[in-house]
């Protein structure tokens, strides 16, 4: 039980950490975060509920209807978190909620207020700042009350309103960078998450011969998430089988997994907040056709070639780069492109089969945030220099579209993706999710 509190009243205090940071980068302003909002599915069924991932970042709490406040350099509460209070009757039928007494401890916040007083404290709060710089940072569009609230500072159509904000500021430039480099805690939760996928993935693999659908396999996916300690989906589990796999989104259907084609499966499961993304292609079969074969083979070696380029200082374009090159290597040697790699590759004649960039940002989000400058330059995100600590995917594919004349006629319908959750040591890399093995011959030792 100790060693229990331990590690909660740590992962406490890292949110108060995060907090102090934001603070230190606002001093004379202000900063709101808004969580998410609950979403009508149909008459009283609402949609399964997603925390706004900056208002988790920094507070680990996961109720709707919720605001946190951060003054930055005023005297009084530096951070106020507004939040639903109890509610017997609205407990009996959707569960407990935390309340302001419990939060205030819990959070560590210097104030709790009921959310029904926002309108009437925030301005009082704000006043101080207001009366000073004026900027308030604020990311309009989550929550339509709060943004009529904040917009209503600037409605004088005579001259600007004393005590009101004056310059409004995106919040997630605060909180992107910070992100975007994960310390010990969310490195241990998206390696969990990544465990827990991986040995899903196990599980589905070995019975794929008895699943009756796409969507069959979908859900025992999803089972074995929960089965193994996730506490969600990362994102809507895409299985596709046969040509079905040329769609990069597939959403699952009825449709059976016919022995003789691939079957695609682009998954995650989440762990306290944080996303795991693996994505194989099996044979339904358990064994690759020869035609198959090959164009596997080329995914894969883009993968190993893509990761090999990982290290500290190197960028996710420098990645996807090597992936580039590695497909359209293969697709020569597949009789689909014809010329030199060099010239292919400048007029990008590979899109039409690998349309996407190979990476994207892991946490929180499946795609994370990433911030827009670094040390005041504007750096577009795939040319951030790699530090240890970052984590992101690598999944490098191809998709032949069944009608498209120009591919040979043996690999038309053949859709191929690998992907791996990569973090960055201080040595090179680590594969998060390399319990899935991607090599030809070792995925088919599965099925054996």
């Amino acid at each position: 039980m100790a060693r229990k509190n331990e590690v909660r009243n740590r992962a406490e205090s890292r949110f108060k950490a995060r907090r102090k940071k934001v603070l230190s980068r606002i001093k004379g302003e202000a900063a709101i975060f808004c969580s998410a909002a609950e979403t009508t599915r149909s008459r009283d069924l609402q949609y399964s509920f997603h925390q706004n991932s900056d208002f988790f970042y920094l507070t680990g709490f996961e109720e709707p209807d919720a605001v946190l406040l951060l003054l930055g350099g005023t005297k009084g509460p530096r951070s106020v978190l507004f939040l639903r209070e109890r509610s017997p009757e609205f407990e009996r039928w959707i569960g407990p909620r935390l309340g302001t007494k419990r939060a205030q401890k819990k959070f560590e916040i210097d104030e709790v207020l009921p959310i029904d007083t926002l309108s009437k404290r925030l301005p009082k709060l704000l006043a101080p700042v207001l009366q000073t710089t004026g900027v308030v940072h604020f990311t309009p569009g989550l929550r339509k009350e709060i943004d009529e609230l904040i917009w209503s500072g600037f409605s004088s159509p005579v001259n600007p309103r004393p005590g009101n904000p004056n310059t409004i500021k995106d919040a997630r430039l605060l909180t992107s960078e910070m992100r975007l480099k994960k310390d010990r805690d969310e490195i241990r939760a998206i390696r969990h998450a990544c465990d827990i996928t991986a040995e899903s993935f196990w599980k589905l693999a070995r019975s794929l011969n008895t699943v009756k659908s796409e969507r069959h396999a979908a859900r025992i996916l999803e089972s074995s998430f929960s089965e193994f300690g996730g506490h969600g989906i990362a994102f809507e589990t895409i299985v596709a089988s046969g040509k079905h796999a040329t769609t990069l989104h597939h959403h699952p259907t009825f449709q059976p997994l016919w022995k003789r084609e691939l079957v695609l499966i682009d998954a995650g499961a989440s762990y306290n907040g944080y996303c795991a993304d693996i994505t194989r292609t099996f044979p339904a079969s358990g064994t690759f056709s020869s035609n198959q074969a090959l164009v596997y083979d080329v995914v894969h070696n883009a993968l190993v070639r893509a990761t090999r380029k990982v290290a500290p200082g190197r960028t996710l374009d420098q990645i996807h780069q090597a992936a580039v090159s590695a497909i359209t290597s293969g697709l020569v040697a597949l009789g689909v492109l014809e010329g030199t790699v060099r010239e292919l590759i400048a007029l990008e004649a590979y899109k039409p089969f690998f349309m996407h960039r190979t990476s994207h940002w892991l946490g929180i989000d499946v795609h994370d945030i990433s911030p827009i400058s670094l040390n005041g330059k504007v750096i577009p995100s795939h040319k951030i220099p790699l530090e240890p600590g970052y984590v992101f995917t690598i999944e490098p594919g191809l998709y032949f579209d069944p009608k498209d004349k120009s591919v040979p006629v043996e690999f038309r319908g053949i859709g191929i993706r690998l992907e791996n959750d990569i973090l960055v040591t201080n040595s090179g890399y680590e594969i998060l999710t390399e319990q899935i093995p991607t090599e030809r011959s070792e995925v088919e030792k599965i099925f054996t």
